[in-house]
């Protein structure tokens, strides 16, 4: 609900938070330099004796892009960067390390075993319910992070929560200060909307054209491109071309009989006692009373304790000894072996059932075969990037290796790092999406490089060229920018008779009067709460702003047909009684808000006692670079 109030009463432009893979606390609105010494030439920031270089910013600003991704594949690097994520990423590595700083001068720490803990549980780094390494690994280079790097960012993330955790716990809020929000939302707005639509205007001049080509040649700047080749390894066409012998299978079954069910099974119970009198009285009693029974009365196993299931002679041989499994396997159903001493004591054991009677070799066949056309597949495929790998090494190019490998190279003209062309219809395929964010790895020089694109597929990818970010010549784009041009004075001129009515609308305080005397047709009138539209997800502009206007004020937006003119006459409060339940909906919302309102408090604060110092050019430096605005110039 303070969300939805904020929403309206402000405008602020939505900032990408940055998003490692595991950060409980979102601390940002970090502020101006706080003192302290100062941040060595070309850092970010120095908080305490931590500098946060600018290679620290690079890194978190793209993990900021990758995760702005995956939720809207349509997001750039560049789009982000000129909507404010550079400082505001900045920002936060500063309260974040304040706040990192703060607690380790207090003593507070994160043990490898609770690091170790935290990234063990971490569901992205499992395999059915385990961690698994190789999708650690894996998913550590797709994010451009090292082991070290992430234990790092997890060990300030536990000393972060040790440090507010405890003093958050406590936050509350109370009727007095959340009835004012509360209020807001049932107060009733009452005023006119009207529309100054866009009039016919002259052609832009060729001055005019050139003027707001050059000042607004960020619209008209291409992002990076790179041109890059391929070769994609297959991992399945391997395994098809991979041949298994006879002989071959018949070694494995031989060698891995269990594996493969060739082993005869039986389902038992067993006791172990650790003495042999108990063992002799339990086998005795078994033979009148049954063995479950004997087993309860004498050594009070329950039927769960002493049923083991179905079991293999060379399995239950390991969990016992082959001797004990060896006269298991030679009685039949119902039997009951001697006792049988191991180092576990003496063993009494019964065959409850006859289990399966293993496979043969034939139908066996079927798994064998696929198993090692599997496993000889992946061989083959190690031995392949392997000899790759080795001739990069060597010194050795592309072609030449492609040509000893038997691999096709696929030559792909330059594109963005999302696969896209400037200017083309047809978005790019998903494969070439993928290929180009591999090649936005490499540099030209650095040779072919392999990459697992997932999907049991491998790719040899080279970067051959890199078109940095730059202005297309106007000549390229006269046409649009002839046009935009002619659209902007058509604004202008709009806008001039719009701002003409809010002047007279100051003056007289007659919104209407003010609309006819400027030509326009009658304004709308509007009424509402803010209340009436909370649980929408797509409210329009115009109710957006007709609720945060305060009232006998005009407020100018743009819209698709010119300029619309928002007039608030009255606001006249509401009851807050009248809605059930307001109130304490109002504390909650509040309330789940102050954990990182506290945050971002905190962490200035923190970074004032830790003493912060702040390296502004270098952050709009780096802001103007990935803006794509220095090659703009």
């Amino acid at each position: 609900m303070i969300t939805f109030i904020r929403r309206w009463l402000t405008s602020w432009p939505v900032l990408v938070l940055l998003a490692l893979v595991l950060v409980a606390f979102a601390v940002t609105g970090v502020g101006d330099p706080f003192g302290g010494g100062s941040a060595p030439q070309g850092s970010v920031a120095r908080v305490g004796k931590t500098t946060i270089t600018e290679a620290d910013l690079l890194k978190a600003f793209d993990r900021v892009v990758k995760n702005a991704r995956a939720q809207n594949p349509a997001v750039n690097q560049m789009q982000l960067a000129r909507e404010g994520a550079v400082p505001a990423v900045a920002e936060q590595l500063i309260g974040q390390t304040a706040i990192e700083e703060l607690g380790r001068s207090m003593g507070l720490i994160a043990s490898d075993r609770a690091v170790g803990g935290v990234i063990g549980a971490i569901p992205a780094f499992q395999q059915g319910g385990k961690f698994d390494d190789p999708t650690y690994r894996r998913l550590l280079q797709e994010n451009n992070l090292t082991d070290n790097e992430l234990r790092e960012t997890v060990a300030g993330d536990i000393v972060r929560r040790q440090l507010l955790t405890p003093v958050m716990a406590a936050l509350g809020v109370p009727a007095g200060m959340a009835q004012p929000y509360a209020r807001l939302l049932v107060d009733v707005h009452v005023g006119a909307a009207a529309l100054v639509p866009l009039a016919a205007v002259a052609p832009a001049t060729d001055a005019e054209v050139a003027a707001y080509y050059a000042s607004n040649k960020a619209r008209f700047t291409l992002p990076e491109r790179r041109a890059f080749r391929y070769a994609v390894i297959d991992r399945a066409a391997l395994a098809t071309g991979v041949t298994v012998s006879d002989a071959d299978i018949a070694a494995a079954f031989a060698k891995e009989p269990a594996k493969y069910g060739a082993a005869a099974t039986r389902k038992l119970q067993q006791v172990v006692v650790p003495d042999e009198a108990k063992a002799r009285a339990i086998a005795a009693a078994a033979v009148t009373e049954g063995f479950p029974a004997a087993a309860q009365r004498l050594a009070g196993f329950g039927v769960g304790d002493i049923t083991l299931g179905e079991q293999s002679q060379a399995e239950f041989g390991k969990a016992t000894s082959p001797a004990v499994a060896a006269a298991a396997f030679a009685l039949p159903v119902g039997g009951l072996t001697q006792p049988l001493k191991t180092a576990f004591g003496w063993h009494i054991v019964r065959v409850e059932a006859m289990g399966s009677a293993g496979k043969t070799l034939a139908q066996a066949r079927p798994a064998i075969e696929a198993d090692l056309r599997q496993r000889a597949a992946e061989t083959a495929v190690a031995t392949l990037v392997n000899g790759i790998e080795d001739g990069v090494e060597a010194g050795k190019s592309f072609a030449d290796l492609a040509r000893d490998k038997g691999l096709t190279i696929v030559s792909q003209a330059a594109v963005t790092r999302e696969g896209t062309t400037p200017g083309a219809a047809v978005p790019p395929t998903p494969e070439l999406a993928t290929l180009a964010a591999r090649a936005f790895r490499h540099e030209p020089g650095d040779g072919a490089a392999v990459e697992d694109l997932g999907e049991q597929r491998l790719v040899v990818i080279e970067t051959m060229q890199v078109l940095p970010s730059a202005p297309q010549p106007l000549g390229e784009v006269r046409a649009a920018a002839a046009a935009a041009a002619a659209q902007e004075k058509a604004l202008k001129a709009a806008r001039a008779r719009a701002d003409a009515v809010v002047v007279q609308t100051r003056k007289t305080g007659d919104f209407a009067a003010a609309v006819a005397a400027a030509g326009l047709a009658p304004p709308q009138s509007l009424r509402g709460r803010r209340i009436d539209i909370a649980g929408q997800q797509q409210v329009p502009p115009i109710i957006q702003a007709f609720l945060s206007t305060p009232a006998k004020t005009v407020q100018v937006l743009p819209g698709s047909q010119g300029w619309v003119l928002i007039h608030v006459d009255s606001i006249t409060p509401g009851d807050v009684t009248a809605v059930p339940q307001l109130l304490d909906a109002s504390r909650r919302e509040l309330a789940s808000q102050l954990p990182a309102e506290f945050s971002s408090a905190f962490a200035a604060a923190a970074a004032k006692a830790m003493g912060t110092s702040r390296n502004d050019t270098t952050i709009t430096a780096v802001t103007r670079r990935l803006s794509g605005f220095d090659s703009a110039q």
